[in-house]
C-alpha cells in the first residue's frame, strides 16, 4: 500500500484524499442532517401528544385513575372515552401510568397492572416529554414503527412533580417517508455542491500541478527540458535503448561569445539569442531525441537511437551549424561558435549524469583546441583515477620544484638581433622524463591547481631574469596568464611582489593573454591588465585570429603586442587566404601601434616573407626551440660568434 501511495502523482495523492474527505464529509453532513430531521419530527410528535394528553387528562382522567390499574365498568369507559378518542386523532396506542411506574391503564388490557419500563421511570423522575421511534407498537417489537411519546400528567395540582406518565403511539410511516424525502433531497443537492466544489478543486489543483510540473522540468526561458527532465526521462530513454540494444549518446553545447553578446547588447538580447538558439536546434533534431538547456548558454541533446557511433558527430556537425548562423539582434548582426562534447553510451557512461559529466570534459577539449567538437577521451579526463593520480603529483610537482622552464628566442626584424625569449613550462616527472605541458596544463586549468602553477612560473621567470640581469644579460621574459589568472584579483599584487623581491623591472616581464582570457570576462581582465601597465609589466594578446576577439578590444585594452597565431603564419607560405590574414593582422597591429610577433616560424621562405611585410619579432623552430636556461645561454654565446649584431 505504501509502495503504491509513492508511485502516485502529487495530483493521484490530492485526487485521492480530497474524494475521500469529501465523501467523508457528505457523509456525516447527511447524517446530520438526517438525525435533525428525524429530531424534527419527534419534536413534532411531542406537540402534537401534549396537546392529546391535555385534552384527555382534563377532560377524561381523575386522580384516582392513578391509585391503582382501573377495572371493570371504569376501564370500559376509558376505552371508550379515552382510547378511542386518541385513535380518532391518530394515535395507534394508549398507555398509563401512576408515580409507582405501574400501568394502571392500556388499550391492551393484558398488560395492565405490569410496571412500567425504563422510559417511563425516566419521564416521571425528570418531568419533562421526550419521544423516540418505537420499533413495532407492542412490546415485543412487533408492528409498524410508531412515534413513541412520554407526556407526564398532573391530576393533583399541589403535588410536586408529575402523578403519572401518560404513553401515546403515534404512526410513523409517513413522517418517516416525509424524512426520507427530504434526506434524499437534502443528501442530493449536498452530494451534487461538494461534487462541484471537489471537481473545481480538482481543476484548480490539476492545472496548478500541471504548471508546477512544467516549472519543474522545463526551462522558463525556452521551454525545453531542463536538467531534472534529462535526468529522470533520459534514464527511461536509456533504459529502453538498453533493452533494444542501441547505441545512445549525449552531446553536450556551449556558445561561445554568449557573454560577450549579453553583456554588450543586454540580457532580453541574450535572451533571444537563447531563444532562436533553441529552435534551431529542434529544427535539427529528430523527434525522439531529448534537448535540453542546462542553464545559461549550455545545452544538453540525448541521443537513445543511434544507427552507429559515427553517427552522433554526424549529428554534431549539424548542430554546430545551425547554432553558427549569424542572429539578428537589437538590429545588430552577431555569430557565435558551439563547442560540443560527445559522450557515448554505454561506453562512457551508464546514466545521465556520469554521460554529462564525461561530455563536459569534452567539450572543454573542444574550446580548449578549438576544434569545435570532441568526442569523450579518458586519457583527458581529469576526474579519471590516472588523471586524479597525476593530478595529485603535479600538486606535488609544484611543491617540490619539479618543474622547470625552458626559453624559446624571440627575434626582431630585419635585423635578426634577440629581443627577448617566452618562458615554456615543463615538468620532470621522476618516471616519465621530461613531459610537455599540453599533458599536464589541461589538467591544471580544470582544476584550480593553474593558479598555483603559474605563479611558480611567474617566480621561476623572475627568478631567472635576475640572474641573467646579475650576469649582464637583459632579455625580457613572456609568461602565459589563463583566464584564472587574469581574473584573480590577487594576481597584480602576487606579480608587483615578485617583481620587488626579485629586484626586476616591470618592463621586463611580458605577460600573455589569448582571447579565450578576455572573453571569460572583459570588464575584470580589463582592470587586472590596468593595474599590471601600471607596474611597467608589457601587455600581449596571444592566438590572435584563432579565437573570437572583438576589434574594440584591441583598442580598448593596454597592450603593447599582438602575437599572430602559429595556424596562419606555418601556412601563409602556401595558402593565400592565411597570408592575407597574417598582412591584415600586421597591417592592423601596425596602425595601432602594438609590436606584431609571428609564431611558428618554421622555414626561411616564411621568415623571409614576415620580413618582407615588416612584421616587428618573429618566434619559432627556425630561430630556435625551446631552451634550458643553460643552453640558452649556450646558443647566445654561438650567435654572437656567427654574426656579433644578431646576438642581442
Amino acid at each position: 500500500m505504501r509502495r503504491l501511495w509513492l508511485r502516485l502523482s502529487l495530483l493521484g495523492r490530492f485526487s485521492l484524499l480530497s474524494l475521500l474527505v469529501v465523501l467523508a464529509l457528505g457523509t456525516v453532513v447527511a447524517v446530520v442532517l438526517h438525525q435533525r430531521i428525524e429530531r424534527r419530527a419527534l419534536l413534532d410528535a411531542e406537540r402534537t401528544g401534549m396537546a392529546l394528553s391535555h385534552v384527555a387528562s382534563r377532560s377524561v382522567l381523575h386522580p384516582s385513575d392513578l391509585d391503582a390499574p382501573v377495572t371493570g365498568l371504569r376501564r370500559v369507559e376509558l376505552d371508550v372515552r379515552l382510547a378511542d378518542a386518541l385513535r380518532r386523532s391518530g394515535a395507534l396506542r394508549v398507555k398509563l401510568f401512576n408515580r409507582s411506574n405501574v400501568h394502571v391503564y392500556s388499550d391492551d388490557h393484558a398488560i395492565i397492572g405490569r410496571d412500567g419500563g425504563p422510559k417511563t421511570l425516566t419521564a416521571l423522575q425528570r418531568g419533562k416529554v421526550f419521544s423516540h421511534v418505537a420499533h413495532g407498537v407492542v412490546d415485543n417489537g412487533r408492528g409498524v414503527r410508531a412515534l413513541e411519546v412520554y407526556i407526564p400528567i398532573e391530576l393533583v395540582r399541589k403535588q410536586r412533580g408529575p402523578d403519572g406518565v401518560l404513553e401515546i403511539y403515534l404512526p410513523y410511516e409517513a413522517v418517516a417517508s416525509d424524512i426520507a424525502d427530504d434526506t434524499r433531497t437534502l443528501v442530493g443537492l449536498l452530494a451534487a455542491g461538494l461534487l462541484v466544489l471537489w471537481l473545481s478543486l480538482f481543476n484548480i489543483v490539476r492545472r496548478a500541478s500541471r504548471r508546477l510540473r512544467r516549472q519543474a522540468l522545463h526551462d522558463d526561458l525556452t521551454g525545453l527540458a531542463n536538467r531534472a527532465r534529462l535526468r529522470d526521462h533520459g534514464a527511461h530513454m536509456l533504459e529502453d535503448g538498453r533493452r533494444e540494444n542501441h547505441t545512445a549518446a549525449l552531446l553536450l553545447v556551449d556558445l561561445d561569445r554568449f557573454k560577450e553578446i549579453n553583456d554588450t547588447l543586454g540580457h532580453d538580447q541574450g535572451d533571444a539569442l537563447l531563444c532562436e538558439a533553441a529552435d534551431r536546434l529542434r529544427d535539427v533534431l529528430r523527434h525522439d531525441d531529448l534537448l535540453a538547456r542546462l542553464g545559461g548558454d549550455e545545452f544538453a541533446i540525448l541521443l537513445p537511437r543511434l544507427p552507429h557511433r559515427g553517427a552522433a558527430a554526424e549529428l554534431a556537425t549539424r548542430v554546430r551549424a545551425a547554432l553558427e548562423r549569424p542572429y539578428a539582434l537589437a538590429g545588430v548582426t552577431v555569430e557565435v561558435e558551439a563547442s560540443i562534447g560527445i559522450a557515448l553510451y554505454p561506453e562512457d557512461g551508464d546514466d545521465v549524469a556520469e554521460l554529462l559529466r564525461r561530455a563536459d570534459v569534452a567539450m572543454y577539449d573542444a574550446k580548449h583546441n578549438r576544434s569545435g567538437i570532441e568526442a569523450y577521451d579518458r586519457a583527458r579526463d581529469p576526474h579519471s583515477p590516472e588523471r586524479l593520480a597525476l593530478l595529485a603529483e603535479l600538486r606535488r610537482a609544484v611543491e617540490a620544484d619539479e618543474l622547470v622552464l625552458h626559453f624559446q628566442p624571440k627575434v626582431a626584424l630585419p635585423s635578426g638581433a634577440v629581443s627577448g625569449v617566452e618562458a615554456l613550462v615543463r615538468w620532470q616527472h621522476p618516471q616519465h622524463g621530461l613531459m610537455p605541458p599540453g599533458e599536464f596544463l589541461p589538467l591544471a586549468e580544470r582544476t584550480g591547481l593553474i593558479t598555483d602553477l603559474t605563479r611558480w612560473v611567474l617566480d621561476a621567470a623572475l627568478r631567472q631574469a635576475r640572474a641573467w640581469l646579475d650576469d649582464g644579460l637583459d632579455l625580457p621574459i613572456a609568461v602565459n596568464l589563463t583566464a584564472a589568472n587574469v581574473l584573480d584579483v590577487s594576481m597584480p599584487d602576487v606579480v608587483a611582489e615578485m617583481l620587488e623581491r626579485h629586484g626586476v623591472p616591470g618592463d621586463r616581464l611580458i605577460c600573455e593573454i589569448s582571447e579565450n582570457t578576455i572573453l571569460a570576462d572583459p570588464r575584470r581582465t580589463a582592470a587586472s591588465l590596468q593595474r599590471l601597465r601600471a607596474m611597467g609589466v608589457g601587455l600581449a594578446l596571444d592566438d590572435f585570429g584563432a579565437g573570437q576577439s572583438s576589434m574594440a578590444y584591441l583598442k580598448d585594452l593596454p597592450l603593447d603586442e599582438l602575437k599572430i597565431d602559429r595556424s596562419f603564419v606555418a601556412s601563409m607560405g602556401g595558402d593565400a587566404s592565411d597570408a592575407a590574414i597574417v598582412r591584415a593582422t600586421i597591417d592592423l597591429g601596425r596602425h595601432l601601434g602594438l609590436r606584431v610577433v609571428a609564431e611558428g616560424v618554421e622555414t626561411g621562405d616564411v621568415y623571409a616573407d614576415l620580413a618582407g611585410l615588416r612584421c616587428d619579432v618573429v618566434q619559432g623552430y627556425l630561430v630556435s626551440r625551446p631552451l634550458p636556461a643553460g643552453d640558452l645561454r649556450a646558443w647566445l654565446g654561438s650567435r654572437r660568434q656567427a654574426d656579433p649584431a644578431t646576438a642581442l
